[in-house]
């Protein structure tokens, strides 16, 4: 997790230091005053990427060449350095030697929730996928291959598809398959691990009627096929419907993670507040099982906290900080939360944003 976070001509940030908390972080003040933009460096230090804006060289200060953002992991050593000129490619460098984003984030692991992706139920199964395979990454050293190998086949195949080539088909059947059973495994294990630490989180929040609500949702894990078929098998029934589709119409590459209440998708059901909090307690629970299956720590970060949240919600989100291990980094408009601030809450941090500049 990062210790210590320095921007350089990044956004409203011309130059800052940030000595962050191991634990809980919370950033305050008006809009415009850089709030989401300190979010949004932690975040790059995990992807190389921004979760505003598409346009990375759209970071860069006003009048200014470039934007660096360095970073220190006080419990691992490790130093990263982010480089990002007008007219060149972003630079990644871990411990001073040329990396890639892949490994951003297996060093430096972090989730973003803001207003765009607050509702997993309401986001796109690939979203809900990514998700799930972002822990993956990070966990498993072998992840990325199976990842890698399965969407190589993938292609192939619906190459051979929008090509008619017929001949071809039935050996990326094969290849799917078997790549594609080694991914749904995975998938799988990591899900079952995160939905029975969800429920531990659910007992620790009790007892709230919110909690008991969000309790009563059921969340399955879709393979993406039929599983009363073999992929293989499914494969090739589907040989003739695909090739008129011109794509692979089942496989793991439709993978999901249904969110239902009832049988019915909650996003009918819930809140704007009951999803996010929704949200952030499956990210939590994601967290939880690399923390303590794998030792590693993830950081949260949430944009704009009190969003779509009243006042239950938010309880839930307060009495959820008692007991989290893992770094928590948010931001909020209006500092209403050191009244409710905890003694027990572990590390807990305030920045006044406008203060940083």
């Amino acid at each position: 997790m990062i210790s210590e976070l320095k921007l350089n001509n990044f956004r409203c940030f011309e130059t800052s230091t940030i000595n962050l908390s191991p634990g809980i972080n919370f950033f305050y003040g008006p809009n415009g005053s850089g709030k989401t933009s300190i979010l949004e460096a932690i975040y790059m230090c995990s992807s190389g990427k921004s979760f505003k804006s598409s346009n990375i060289k759209s970071l860069i200060s006003f009048d200014q060449d470039f934007f660096s953002i360095n970073a220190y992991d006080s419990n691992k050593g490790y130093t990263l350095n982010l480089v990002k000129g007008r007219a060149s490619p972003i630079s990644i460098k871990i411990n001073n030697t040329k990396s890639t984003t892949s490994a951003l984030l297996k060093e430096f692991p972090a989730t973003a929730i803001h207003n765009n992706t607050f509702s997993f139920a309401n986001a796109s199964p690939d979203f809900r996928r990514k998700i799930l395979d972002r822990s993956l990454f990070v966990s498993s050293p072998n992840f990325s291959e199976t990842w890698f190998g399965f969407y190589r086949s993938l292609k192939q195949r619906n190459s051979s598809l929008k090509k008619g080539l017929i001949d071809n088909i039935d050996v990326w059947n094969q290849k799917v398959s078997e790549e594609g059973i080694a991914l749904d495994i995975n998938r799988i294990t990591f899900f079952e691990d995160s939905l029975s630490e969800l429920n531990n989180i659910f007992n620790r929040l009790k007892p709230s009627p919110m909690v008991d609500k969000l309790n009563k949702v059921n969340i399955e894990f879709f393979s993406g096929w039929d599983k009363e078929n073999q992929l293989y098998e499914l494969l090739t029934q589907n040989q003739k419907k695909d090739l008129f589709s011109k794509t692979t119409t089942q496989g793991p590459h439709k993978a999901d993670i249904k969110i239902l209440i009832n049988s019915m998708d909650a996003k009918q059901i819930l809140s704007r507040g009951e999803q996010k909090i929704l949200s952030i307690l499956w990210c939590c629970s994601q967290n939880e099982v690399l923390r303590k299956k794998y030792n590693i720590d993830a950081t949260l970060i949430i944009d704009d906290i009190k969003s779509e949240l009243d006042n239950a919600t938010f309880e839930v989100f307060l009495n959820l900080l008692n007991f989290l291990d893992n770094q928590v980094i948010f931001s909020c408009i209006d500092d209403h939360f050191s009244s409710k601030i905890n003694p027990n809450y572990k590390d807990f941090k305030k920045f006044h944003v406008e203060q940083l500049r």
